[in-house]
């Protein structure tokens, strides 16, 4: 009888409108639940830089900045590296690299317009006098593009960086597009819009637990510390974008393991302390266009890890294209990453070391 009383509490856990109401009193699942909004309004935010912009193929894009602002350069350089005409970087840094010239286009995106890696990166660069523009609310870094004469994309204030990814996604996708790097990005904004809505139908608060696969994660892996293990040609920065996700919206511990690189160190570690190793979970994100010996390496890994006594799920990538398979991905990862932080009860909004770290670098 207490065992069906667990359970019975469990399943209520997630589907609990009053309990998720209290811990999310910000909005966090409004806003995952507006990615697609974000991605439609993002791709039409970037149209007053783009005007501004001379079409010409830069020798490289380089996009400056942190956390949820940088995480969307990621996303766009996944891309690139697969089917673009440049080489895409980002940089997360005060200093910039060395081999900058003024043949790059550089892209600063600060969400706050305050984030003082990007900012000290900004004032570095502007000697070198190349074609740029800021993506941004307002803040010091609007203010200083303007008075330099540089294109400033404004996005939508009101939001944590972390959740205002699809209006930075669809922002720079455009302006890429229009520089010649990538292709088709418009049409594609709109496929990826409606597979989010399509995959939200599914994930979102109102979905009952035992039809919510993303609910039903969360209860799998509540307990465990996450690794989150992908094919880093496809959807390395997606793992990338869970373990933030994981970290600041569930304030539980998580990893990004990219293959082929940790099938030539880590494979190794899952052995000691033996407490931890047994209490990890291992969520693998496969995309059908994985290279066959990644296939080969994700089939030999599942099997390890679950002899290790490591609990191993499965998320598949889905949409015929591979921006869409990106963004589905995303979002199952934040709704992951939302349902956790209901579970534990924690807000997941609040960043509480966050902010106090900021607060003591600013004295």
């Amino acid at each position: 009888m207490k065992r069906a009383r667990a359970r019975s509490a469990s399943r209520l856990l997630l589907d609990s409108a009053e309990r998720t109401a209290r811990l999310d009193p910000r909005g966090m699942g409004n806003r995952i639940e507006g990615f697609a909004h974000q991605l439609r309004s993002g791709y039409s935010i970037a149209s007053g830089v783009v005007e501004r912009l001379a079409p010409e193929h830069p020798r490289r894009v380089v996009l400056f900045g942190m956390g949820g602002s940088a995480i969307a350069g990621d996303l766009i350089r996944c891309l690139v590296d697969r089917e673009g005409t440049t080489a895409f970087r980002v940089v997360r840094h005060y200093e910039p690299p060395g081999w900058l010239s003024p043949e790059d286009f550089l892209i600063f995106s600060s969400y706050s317009g305050e984030t003082e890696e990007t900012l000290t990166a900004y004032k570095r660069l502007r000697r070198i006098g190349g074609p740029s523009c800021v993506l941004s609310t307002g803040g010091k870094l609007s203010d200083r593009a303007r008075a330099d004469g540089i294109p400033v994309a404004l996005l939508p204030p009101g939001h944590p960086p972390r959740a205002a990814l699809g209006y930075s996604f669809a922002a720079i996708a455009h302006i890429v597009e229009h520089l010649g790097v990538l292709a088709a990005a418009g049409p594609r904004v709109e496929s990826a819009a409606c597979g989010v809505e399509e995959a939200v139908a599914g994930l979102g608060r109102t979905v009952v637990q035992s039809r919510n696969p993303a609910k039903k994660l969360a209860m799998r892996v509540k307990d465990r510390a996450i690794l989150v293990l992908s094919d880093d040609r496809t959807l390395g920065p997606v793992a990338l974008r869970w373990k933030g996700q994981l970290n600041e919206n569930a304030k539980h511990l998580a990893w990004a393991c990219p293959l082929p690189e940790m099938n030539h160190n880590e494979l190794d570690s899952y052995v000691y302390p033996a407490n931890v190793v047994g209490r990890l979970a291992a969520i693998l994100l496969r995309d059908p266009g994985e290279h066959p010996r990644i296939q080969a390496r994700f089939r030999w890994v599942a099997t390890h890890l679950k002899r290790r006594g490591i609990a191993v799920e499965t998320i598949e990538a889905r949409g015929e294209d591979a921006m869409t398979r990106l963004m589905t991905c995303v979002v199952m990862g934040d709704f992951l990453s939302y349902y956790l932080a209901l579970a534990h009860g924690a807000d997941p909004s609040a960043l509480p070391a966050v902010g106090s770290l900021k607060k003591a670098l600013s004295r």
